[in-house]
């Protein structure tokens, strides 16, 4: 049995309004500080789906006995585009289709307004490449930050006034950009606590020159950068590939390159198969191809559909709470809203639901299995906890 917890209110609010409760057995009430902001009596239907008995949800909840419900606070990501503005990348329509793409994935952070996402960008080898692509890389163009409307302008305007020039500089850039991610301290109003680093090379050739001595050292900088301890690291490396699989010429584009560094960037697109060069949909980094009778207009929707993968990949199912009171465990439900507003119960299970990290003094909510698939998903989506109805357990 479980005994009184302190959570409930989420990291990002400051919850402050006095909230008992019976704990279970008929212990002494608790109480948790909520702030003005927070929901009281909040109480609504909601669609069981398949997350809940359809009984509880469609009842429990909606029978008035919720008094109090806050967002939940996801892990924050920090996440590092660097872009190859090569000259290569003013063919088979590329660069016309990334600026669009990385617009679309840009307004749709500043439109969500999602404090616990931020977002920078270093471009290299373009026009605006101060360096001329020969380094050192040693600052973050557009330095990652929460995507407010100046940071999305920042961000758009650093693509959409160059256009490219030189060589692929790789492992000089990443070796650099790699740095500066080490060191970097979030500023408010992105969380601060336990975020992940992510870098996401955008490439379409093979590092030039001499690839056969790059492209080793850029896999293995990927390794290390993975490996780094708290609080500098882990830095995850995302790998977008763009260009020509088949008939295979490793002297222009590498595919198995890109896998190997998604691989060694420890979250490769799944299913992985290193060797895959045929089919896209199984090769371990995120591939765009673009076909000859392919417009911008094609390149732009694959890039937008590999960004939208990316920043589900990365999206954390171990939600952070606030110890700032206490709370009743067996009272406490989580409730994710989707993309289309329909709300779910999810239950209180340790296969496809929902468990705290650790039960006899938790600081998280995680989502496993289907619950956490849903979650990542629905990178729009919000999930909340609904104090004082009975918890559903699956």
């Amino acid at each position: 049995m479980r005994g009184l917890l302190y959570g409930a209110a989420l990291a990002g609010s400051a919850l402050g309004l006095a909230f008992g409760c019976a704990a279970r057995g008929g212990a002494t009430p608790g109480f948790i500080e909520l702030d003005a902001g927070v929901d009281v009596d909040a109480a609504r239907p909601v669609d069981s789906g398949q997350f809940a008995p359809s009984e509880e949800a469609g009842t429990i909840l909606g029978s008035g006995c919720a008094t109090a419900k806050a967002p939940i606070q996801r892990d924050p990501i920090y996440m590092l585009f660097v872009l190859d503005g090569s000259g290569s990348m003013q063919e088979d329509k590329k660069w016309k289709a990334v600026g669009p793409a990385l617009s679309a994935f840009i307004d749709g952070l500043a439109s969500k307004a999602d404090r616990s996402f931020g977002l920078g960008l270093t471009v290299f080898s373009d026009t605006l490449d101060p360096t001329g692509g020969a380094g050192p890389y040693d600052k973050i163009d557009v330095p990652i930050a929460y995507v407010d409307d100046a940071q999305a302008t920042a961000l758009k305007l650093r693509v959409g006034l160059a256009l490219p020039r030189g060589q692929t500089p790789t492992y000089a850039v990443m070796s650099g950009q790699y740095a500066l991610l080490e060191k970097y301290v979030p500023a408010a109003p992105l969380l601060t606590e336990r975020g992940h680093k992510v870098l996401v090379l955008m490439t379409d050739g093979i590092p030039t020159p001499d690839a056969a001595i790059q492209q080793p050292k850029c896999i293995q900088a990927a390794k290390d950068a993975f490996a780094l301890a708290a609080p500098a690291g882990p830095i995850t490396t995302m790998a977008v590939g763009i260009g020509h699989t088949f008939p295979l010429n490793q002297q222009v584009y590498d595919p198995l390159f890109m896998a190997q560094l998604a691989l060694a960037g420890g979250a490769p697109n799944q299913p992985c198969q290193p060797y895959e060069i045929r089919y896209a949909s199984n090769m371990c980094h995120f591939q765009i191809t673009p076909l000859a009778s392919s417009d911008a207009t094609q390149l732009e929707l694959e890039m937008m559909v590999a960004f939208d993968k990316i920043r589900a990949t990365v999206t954390s199912c171990e939600l952070l709470l606030d110890k700032s009171g206490l709370v009743d465990p067996s009272l406490v439900n989580v409730v994710f809203t989707d993309a289309h507003g329909t709300e779910h119960v999810v239950p209180e299970d340790e296969t496809n639901g929902w468990t705290y990290d650790v039960p006899s003094a938790p600081t998280r909510v995680v989502l496993h299995g289907k619950s956490c698939d849903d979650l990542k998903e629905n990178p729009s989506g919000d999930v909340e906890v609904v104090l004082g109805c009975k918890t559903i357990v699956k």
